[in-house]
């Protein structure tokens, strides 16, 4: 400290303000970090209790909401149940059947998702896994639906084609967290 009084005030200042940058620095990173670091930690541990959860009460349902029109195979069916380290997984199709392009959109997903046997407090409760339809404006007001009762984004399934030694068309490619997925893009604000 004597050595920087005795060069002058000058070096002083650029020492001072050599510290006072490290430390804008450090907080940068962990104000910037810290959130996605927390989050990969929560989430990985979310995923380590799924593997190793070992009793599951009686009353606890594991759902597959189907909306993609198409059956759910036995293949995916496991490959779902595997992923989301559920011990069971009861499917519940909903038709859609055609849609006009003149109908309000919003109206039936209502309608379609009030069709969906839960109670309110169930939307809550119970884990459910979503398989998406195949029109996009139609998706986009039913998971605007789905988000509204259950306070959150559900998980989504995407399928795609399996190889052609396979016995089934389709296979589950990944399980899509949407929330995660919102969590990383608010970082981005």
């Amino acid at each position: 400290m004597e050595y920087l009084l005795e060069q002058g005030f000058g070096a002083f200042f650029t020492f001072a303000a050599g510290v006072v940058a490290c430390f804008q620095i450090l907080e940068l990173f962990f104000t910037r970090n810290l959130p996605w670091i927390f989050r990969l930690v929560r989430n990985g541990w979310r995923r380590m209790r799924r593997l190793f959860r070992q009793s599951w009460k009686e009353g606890d349902r594991f759902l597959a909401l189907n909306f993609s029109g198409h059956p759910v195979l036995p293949g995916q069916q496991n490959a779902i149940q595997k992923r989301m380290g559920w011990p069971k997984l009861e499917v519940i199709d909903v038709p859609m059947g055609t849609v006009a392009e003149d109908e309000n959109f919003l109206k039936i997903a209502i309608r379609k998702v009030d069709g969906i046997d839960l109670l309110p407090n169930e939307w809550q409760t119970f884990s459910l896994v979503a398989l998406p339809s195949g029109y996009s404006p139609l998706w986009s007001a039913l998971l605007a639906e789905i988000h509204g009762r259950l306070g959150h984004f559900p998980d989504v399934v995407r399928l795609r084609p399996a190889p052609k030694e396979e016995k089934e068309k389709f296979e589950v490619a990944e399980i899509l967290d949407l929330r995660e997925i919102r969590h990383l893009a608010r970082a981005k604000r």
